[in-house]
């Protein structure tokens, strides 16, 4: 049973630029069964969602946010939902994440546990904070357990990607996303402190898994014009044997983030890595 999961950072403001609309188009045409959006705080009005639902053609779930929402939306004839989550959305973290908790419908086996899909939108000002982020979603990802994918702008470099071209970039967005440097002169460096965050918690880093499985380094191709990898996956054991293909999904003029698209079969999911939280 092949499944697609599309992330996508809408970019704030594209419902009043014009964008949201020529965004869903392009949703549309690659009908995921579940879309994880970041920096859509318009979607919290209940109008706005609804109007998202029926243009999507998807049901939709908006968490609460301290900053911008994230939301995630699934192919009820593929997916039924049994729960949502967001309890630490607004507490702990800066955007919060969106949690829902999925039986996938087609499998050839009844699983012992949900589909844990979570979209998320780690803060961008400091790797530290970022990485302090991840720990929630890992627990929250093993939470009802252990058959989790984290996906959305994780806002840092991935543990082996190759390094930005810092020098371009901003002087802020140096300073949040490499680690000290020893003195004015000496080279910026990225901080990986979210990617091991991920590694460390037993998590496969999916773009990473192909491009080193295949030996294909375009898997790790940059999402944003910054030159790094923002948007990222992550799975639980569970489903890393249950990656089939990734592959960026261009937004042209309509955000700052290319999406991100993994395809998963879950009749390859190892039932057996499942873990009763504890």
């Amino acid at each position: 049973m092949l499944v697609d999961i599309l992330t996508l950072n809408a970019k704030v403001g594209a419902d009043l630029d014009g964008r949201w609309s020529s965004l869903v188009a392009r949703v549309r045409d690659f009908e995921p069964a579940i879309l994880m959006l970041q920096e859509v705080p318009h979607l919290a009005a209940p109008a706005a969602a609804e109007a998202a639902r029926a243009a999507l053609g998807m049901d939709l779930y908006v968490a609460p946010s301290r900053m911008f929402n994230t939301a995630i939306a699934w192919n009820s004839r593929i997916l039924e939902l049994m729960d949502t989550e967001d309890r630490y959305s607004t507490s702990d973290l800066h955007h919060g994440y969106a949690l829902a908790q999925f039986t996938p419908l087609g499998t050839t086996v009844r699983w012992p546990a949900p589909l844990t899909a979570i979209s998320s939108h780690l803060p961008p000002f400091s790797a530290t904070a970022g990485a302090e982020e991840a720990k929630i979603l890992v627990n929250r990802a093993w939470r009802y357990n252990g058959i989790g994918i984290v996906g959305g702008d994780m806002n840092y470099l991935g543990l082996d990607d190759p390094e930005a071209d810092w020098p371009r970039l901003q002087p802020h967005n140096r300073l949040a996303r490499c680690v000290p440097r020893t003195s004015p002169d000496a080279p910026w460096i990225g901080d990986r402190a979210v990617g091991r965050v991920f590694r460390d918690g037993e998590m496969t880093d999916v773009a990473a898994h192909l491009a080193d499985l295949h030996q294909v380094p375009g898997y790790r191709t940059p999402t944003c014009g910054g030159g790094i990898r923002l948007d990222q996956f992550h799975v639980t054991p569970a489903l890393r044997p249950a990656i089939v293909d990734y592959r960026l999904v261009d937004t042209g003029d309509d955000s700052d983030h290319d999406g991100a698209l993994v395809t998963l079969d879950l009749d390859l999911v190892d039932l057996t890595a499942t873990l009763a939280y504890a």
